[in-house]
């Protein structure tokens, strides 16, 4: 405390901030129980049954957490219950794969495969809440899985068993946190937290003697006891019952990376304590549901997104932007004012004209040769400026183009066509932008490719708009 109430001096924020930085911090420190957990549990395995452990892990994480907030538990009604009673089984379910499956695999192996609830959650909203998946959502989806096959695939194209296992525990957990998601809306989440545990820890003490046979004192080795407590204290109570604490106040997009990042820990742990072996296959294959989970988790393509879309140049209120305080206009030249390599037409040069005359600086940045942007500039506004060969997203051309033209980012916009070269360089430096519509079809093989990627980015902006506008209407 004495070293946050010390950072927090030298670095001054809001009270909201310093929440969100603690709880991600406080995230962190749950990732880090998970982590080390898949290594405690590979070691007590060696001595008790599976549902043994689970059983007595959970009970009493479970009673312990009712006895600190016995009052929230004396005050729940039947509902909470039941619905605690019905997350309880999602986890014994999930967990008893879980275990059984880090009997049989790895304990780095079985730490990233479950982390396909990351992946699968927003499959498994759709098919419950039909909340369609984003796009980005099936190419995390793709890329994930493949990093399952790269992990888990053996040289004969199978998957072991506890591969498997681990696998289902995977589509358990995203079942569990879709049940979550629908009834800590309106019920008390330590309560349900208390009700997971204690039911999860019954059914587990239940169903052990018929897996394993009844409990005896060779089970509780001063190993298997070490273990036991460290799970009750670190992952179980600590680790569930401060990630729903956490979460009330970190944003959901930095705690769900933070707790995927169990699985990192893990292998790492399980590198030091177990001295297991990665393989640079299996490193691959880890690397790729890490970026799988990231695709889900932070919408990349919104880096991208233009600060306005529309169907043509010619379409611009360029007396507005001039009230706005935009003063230098960039203009990018092939397909944003006229055909790939075209001259200037009449409507091209009477807007540049009618800019230059309204007291706009105007210059041309185009990744062309400098024949081409010249003679353009030479027929179109001979006043204007010109950048060849700019290497555009490189931001070197932009900063150039705004001191030319003795600008700054607040009074430079720039308009073009590519949103990977044009829109992203201006982002880059942060100076305003317009995306418009490419005027012809025709375009150099290197440009339709990229046309590809853009379609999906501009699919997102375009959703993501639509839903801007439901929210504001919904407001109103």
């Amino acid at each position: 405390m004495h070293f946050a109430r010390g950072f927090f001096i030298l670095f001054p924020m809001s009270e909201g901030r310093k929440k969100e930085i603690l709880s991600c911090a406080g995230l962190l420190f749950v990732t880090v129980n998970w982590g080390l957990s898949f290594v405690f549990i590979k070691s007590s395995l060696d001595v008790m049954p599976p549902l043994y452990m689970l059983g007595i892990r959970f009970t009493v994480g479970g009673l312990l957490l009712a006895v600190f907030f016995w009052r929230k538990l004396a005050g729940a009604g039947r509902t909470c219950f039941i619905q605690g009673s019905i997350i309880g089984v999602t986890l014994y379910i999930a967990e008893v794969f879980q275990t059984y499956g880090c009997k049989y695999t790895t304990a780095g192996k079985n730490a990233f495969l479950t982390t396909i609830y990351v992946i699968l959650v927003p499959f498994m909203h759709y098919i419950f809440n039909k909340v369609r998946p984003r796009f980005r959502y099936i190419i995390a989806a793709v890329i994930g899985f493949w990093g399952i096959g790269l992990i888990s695939l053996t040289g004969s194209f199978t998957i072991e068993m506890g591969d498997t296992l681990t696998l289902i525990c995977g589509i358990f957990y995203a079942l569990q946190i879709i049940v979550i998601a629908r009834y800590a809306v309106r019920s008390d989440t330590i309560v349900l937290v208390i009700w997971e545990f204690i039911v999860t820890g019954l059914l587990s003490l239940a169903s052990a003697p018929f897996a394993s046979g009844p409990m005896t004192s060779a089970m509780f080795t001063r190993g298997s006891v070490i273990s036991l407590v460290f799970l009750i204290i670190f992952p179980t109570i600590f680790g569930y019952g401060l990630q729903v604490v956490c979460q009330k106040y970190a944003p959901p997009a930095p705690a769900s990376i933070i707790m995927g990042m169990e699985a990192v820990f893990a292998v790492i742990a399980s590198y030091i304590f177990l001295h297991e072996v990665m393989t640079a296959r299996m490193v691959t294959g880890c690397l790729m549901m890490i970026l799988a989970m990231l695709l889900v988790e932070i919408d990349i393509t919104g880096y991208f997104y233009p600060d306005a879309y529309l169907d043509s140049a010619y379409m611009i209120d360029y007396r507005k932007l001039y009230s706005e305080g935009i003063r230098g206009i960039i203009f990018d030249i092939d397909n944003t004012l006229v055909m790939h390599g075209y001259p200037p037409d009449d409507r091209a040069v009477d807007l540049l004209r009618r800019l230059d005359e309204m007291g706009f600086a105007i210059l041309f940045l185009s990744n062309n040769k400098e024949e081409r942007v010249r003679t353009f500039r030479d027929g179109s506004v001979p006043s204007a400026f010109y950048i060849y060969k700019a290497s555009k997203p490189a931001s070197a051309g932009y900063k150039n183009a705004m001191k030319i033209m003795g600008t700054n980012r607040e009074s430079t916009i720039i308009i073009g066509d590519q949103l990977f070269t044009d829109i992203w360089g201006a982002k880059r430096c942060g100076i305003r932008n317009i995306l418009v519509k490419p005027i012809h079809k025709k375009e150099e093989i290197q440009i339709i490719l990229k046309r590809l990627l853009e379609r999906i980015v501009l699919s997102s902006y375009v959703r993501s708009k639509m839903a801007e506008e439901e929210s504001s209407s919904k407001k109103s």
